[in-house]
């Protein structure tokens, strides 16, 4: 009986504190998004036929921190950064747009 009910005090504060962890994280992301430190990155691999030409003229995009002709394919990886889904939109159209590009297919980065 008294085991039971140290148990229950045990869970008690380890649930009292995992809710304060909770809030802390909460508020952090809250004030993260105000101050616009959050940004959405995403790795776009881009068909395409000459891939390494493809490569430079994305890299020079406002938002792409690395773009890589990929080797035995004819693909490019960019790696992007944008502070909104709307931004991050954006810049895919551009890429999609850009001539010689056939698909992109998008990963959002967790």
């Amino acid at each position: 009986m008294l085991r039971d009910a140290l148990m229950a005090q045990v869970e008690m504060k380890y649930r009292h504190q995992r809710l304060l962890e909770e809030a802390r994280n909460m508020q952090m992301i809250h004030q993260a998004k105000q101050e616009n430190l959050i940004k959405v990155s995403a790795y776009v691999f881009v068909s395409c036929c000459q891939p390494q030409r493809i490569a430079m003229a994305l890299r020079r995009l406002p938002g792409v921190v690395k773009a890589d002709a990929l080797l035995g394919a004819s693909e490019a990886v960019l790696v992007v950064e944008q502070k909104s889904f709307e931004s991050l939109q954006s810049l895919l159209s551009t890429v999609q747009s850009t001539p010689g590009v056939k698909r992109v297919s998008v990963k959002l980065a967790a």
